[in-house]
């Protein structure tokens, strides 16, 4: 499913414009990208939370050359799934 895709899907339930829903998506999506840059959580109840965590450098090996590259270290973005959003891909009663 893409973006459009549910952009259709939640303008066409909740009876708003497409434009008006794509905005909303825009905005959310704009502020997690921004609290996260800042090193801050985002959660959503029920949903999940967004997290950012520090991956340590590292090497590995090019398997062609069987040359050692090395890795920086960097932050990265993480995602852990709320209860109601595991019970409803297991499709479960949820609560």
């Amino acid at each position: 499913m893409y973006k459009t895709d549910i952009i259709k899907k939640i303008s066409k339930e909740a009876r708003l414009s497409q434009r008006v829903v794509g905005d909303v998506i825009d905005g959310a999506v704009k502020a997690i990208q921004q609290a996260l840059r800042e090193g801050r959580t985002v959660t959503i109840p029920g949903f999940g939370t967004f997290y950012t965590s520090e991956r340590k450098a590292g090497q590995a090996t090019n398997f062609q050359t069987g040359e050692a590259i090395t890795y920086p270290a960097r932050r990265v973005a993480s995602f852990r799934a709320g209860a109601v959003l595991k019970r409803a891909v297991r499709k479960q009663k949820t609560a």
